[in-house]
């Protein structure tokens, strides 16, 4: 069967579960959690528990050790949990393939099996490993998807998880949060963990966050496209300086510099198409088609010819530092004020 996250929580709350769980998707954060409260509720807190929690590692155990781990009997317990973490697919052997596909369908009783994936992606549409893995699991337990969180749920999160800590968490202050360190939810509840210590009991204002939330390089850049299309040196700079303060690869900042003008080049070929931006979300492999639609919203009074410029100001900028001798961070600051300067630039060719 195919679960939500929802209906996994079900099954942990009522000890309603199937003899194998597949726990995958963008959000390992989620997977990692739910194979250790799947292990936790069953092996509970029997002295003897930790003989009856084993853990492999998928990179490296053999199928053959997958079976001796599920068939071995529980230690004075009814039943047992074997957790793999990272097991792939795709790289194991046709045969390991059918050997754990036979195990699979015929677990015994005394042992439910939980697959988790932490940096493995799986590939369960297209790859057949990965699509017979994927279907015997579906037959005999249940696989569960867990996909990046939207903003909204994540703020939700926060707040929920803030309170179960002792803080109070503001809706607006959980979206600042979000902001500043990104949509992965390990980070976010590393940095909330953070901000519970540094305020509990009592609430996480913007000031904490500030001054110890993390602030992604992704985060950083857009800001420092937003300040260069301002016109803002100041802003541009200040931002700069706090990214080589980080030591961010330079190669790195501008990377994502191209990309923030890239979408705003895409989002207003687009409508200048009569399409709207969000629609190419499938084409160019957007994860979030929203990062399409702000960059429509931002480009609307930005003439394309200007983002087509800016674009070969990135691209000379970034062969200048992969293949010249020159002091990256001068490149740097010598491309941010090209950018800023071009409009006034344009506009006085065309008096």
């Amino acid at each position: 069967m195919i679960l939500t996250e929802s209906g996994l929580a079900k099954h942990i709350k009522n000890s309603s579960f199937e003899k194998v769980y597949f726990l995958y998707g963008e959000e390992s954060y989620l997977s990692a959690l739910y194979s250790r409260q799947i292990a936790s509720k069953i092996v509970g807190s029997h002295p003897l528990a930790e003989f009856n929690y084993q853990k492999l590692d998928g990179q490296s155990c053999t199928v053959g050790e997958i079976h001796d781990a599920v068939e071995a009997l529980p230690v004075m317990a009814e039943r047992k949990c074997v957790v793999v973490r990272d097991f792939d697919a795709a790289s194991a052997a046709a045969d390991d393939i059918k050997q754990l596909s036979s195990l699979i369908q015929d677990l015994p009783e005394s042992c439910v099996l939980v697959f988790w994936l932490d940096v493995v992606s799986a590939d369960v549409k297209s790859n057949s490993k990965w699509k017979s893995f994927f279907s015997a699991v579906d037959k005999a337990g249940a696989c569960v998807d867990f996909p990046r969180k939207s903003k909204s749920e994540l703020v939700r999160l926060l707040c929920r998880e803030a309170q179960k800590r002792g803080c109070t968490l503001s809706p607006a202050n959980a979206g600042l949060m979000v902001e500043r360190a990104g949509d992965d939810l390990r980070l976010l509840m590393s940095e909330l963990e953070k901000l519970c210590a540094l305020a509990a009991p009592g609430e996480i204002a913007r000031e904490h966050i500030e001054a110890i939330g993390v602030l992604t390089i992704e985060s950083s850049v857009y800001k420092l496209s937003t300040a260069i299309l301002k016109g803002s040196y100041e802003e541009a700079y200040d931002i700069l300086n706090g990214l080589f303060a980080q030591r961010e690869e330079p190669v790195r900042i501008l990377a994502f510099l191209s990309n923030a003008y890239a979408d705003l080049y895409r989002a207003k070929v687009a409508m200048a198409a009569g399409v709207r931006a969000e629609t190419l979300a499938g084409d160019f492999s957007y994860r979030k088609s929203a990062r399409l639609a702000i960059a429509a919203r931002e480009s609307r009074n930005i003439p394309l010819k200007l983002l087509r410029k800016s674009l070969d100001i990135l691209a000379e900028a970034d062969l200048k530092l992969k293949t010249t001798g020159a002091n990256e961070r001068t490149v740097l600051e010598q491309t941010a004020a090209k950018l800023i300067l071009l409009p006034r630039i344009e506009e006085e060719k065309s008096e």
